[in-house]
């Protein structure tokens, strides 16, 4: 525990190797200390009501990192014992506040309901680990992202992190009266293996940020997974339509899920001026004759009948006319799909005149 009293009390970064076997190890620690920039706290014009722990403290905070926040300056530290929440937590950090003492500020006399909001910019490529605590609860992001949130509870949050480059860490801690302020510590990781208990690619710290269940790869019950619907940017707890090709029918009923989704009808490059309809089925007259004639053809009357044969199928499905089923058929014949390729005659070679 000495080494990282020391880590606490130096500046907001360290760089320590640690020893593991034979080879050696570079750690990147940053924690909240008097380096940190602090904002002068926000108070609401009323207190909130005895209901706060669960109308204010969930994962999308009331006040935010766009709030209008004013006067920057440097966080006071306290030392790592000095709120009887520290000696209890697993990590050590400096605490901090947002002005030189513990206690609140806010509606309602000395101490009542405020915001605060910290920031430092943090560098490092790999993973990481994130702790926080604070009194009442928190959230971290790292660029604008929610990457660590702790509801109303004394025990420290711990969240897995990944850094790729320079990222700008913003705390936020609302604090309902008593004592105020908290502590941070983002930290390489070394061996620590966050549980991923469905299996579904997500964390179980990160199903907390997701609000997602983690005992149930798929939360919102669409097919797809918590993990993969995070990957592909969507809300893993709405059920997620998927239409790839944007033709208005999701995949799961699409028989067509790439549609050719042109205005018309082109053979071999040449526009037939048709109209390309979308079947219900979700596949337009375009994909019809793509997946029935596309290919290798030994001769071209292969090939022109192959589309005259798929035409009148789409002309009975009510796809098409009759008139542009003929247009279709006529400008397969006018392509040069299955003829044979044209080759340049080769002038004779000039030899020797014949002697007389």
């Amino acid at each position: 525990m000495k080494s990282r009293q020391i880590i606490a009390l130096m500046a907001a970064t360290a760089i320590l190797p640690l020893s593991m076997g034979s080879s050696a190890q570079t750690t990147q620690v940053y924690t909240s200390s008097s380096a940190v920039t602090a904002w002068a706290p926000i108070l609401p014009t009323t207190a909130y009501g005895t209901d706060w722990q669960t109308s204010v403290c969930t994962t999308q905070p009331e006040v935010g990192l766009d709030a209008a926040w004013s006067n920057p300056h440097p966080a006071t530290q306290f030392g790592t014992s000095v709120h009887p929440w520290q000696p209890a937590q697993s990590f050590e950090a400096q605490w901090i506040n947002a002005w030189g003492n513990l206690d609140s500020l806010g509606s309602g006399g000395p101490t009542g309901d405020n915001w605060t909001k910290y920031a430092l910019e943090v560098e490092g490529n790999g993973e990481f680990v994130l702790d926080l605590l604070a009194d009442n609860c928190s959230w971290i992001y790292l660029d604008g992202q929610l990457a660590g949130f702790q509801g109303a509870t004394s025990v420290g949050q711990t969240y897995p992190v990944s850094l790729d480059g320079t990222h700008l860490l913003e705390f936020i801690i609302f604090d309902e009266g008593g004592l105020a302020g908290g502590m941070f510590r983002l930290e390489t990781n070394v061996d620590i293996v966050f549980e991923d208990t469905d299996e579904d690619g997500l964390t179980d710290p990160e199903e907390v940020l997701y609000e997602t269940d983690p005992t149930n790869p798929d939360t919102d019950g669409d097919g797809i997974s918590d993990g993969d619907e995070v990957a592909m940017g969507t809300d893993p707890n709405v059920p997620t339509i998927v239409d790839a090709d944007d033709d208005g029918l999701i995949d799961d009923e699409d028989a067509c899920v790439n549609s050719i989704l042109s205005e018309t009808v082109s053979i071999a490059g040449i526009d037939t001026g048709v109209s390309n309809s979308l079947s219900a089925s979700g596949c337009t007259v375009a994909d019809t004759l793509d997946a029935s004639c596309s290919g290798d053809y030994n001769n071209h009357g292969q090939f022109v009948s192959c589309v005259a044969k798929t035409v009148n199928g789409l002309v009975l499905a009510d796809l098409l006319t009759g008139a542009e089923g003929g247009v279709i058929v006529s400008t397969a014949a006018q392509s040069d799909i299955g003829k044979p390729q044209k080759q340049a005659k080769k002038k004779p070679k000039k030899g020797k005149k014949a002697r007389k």
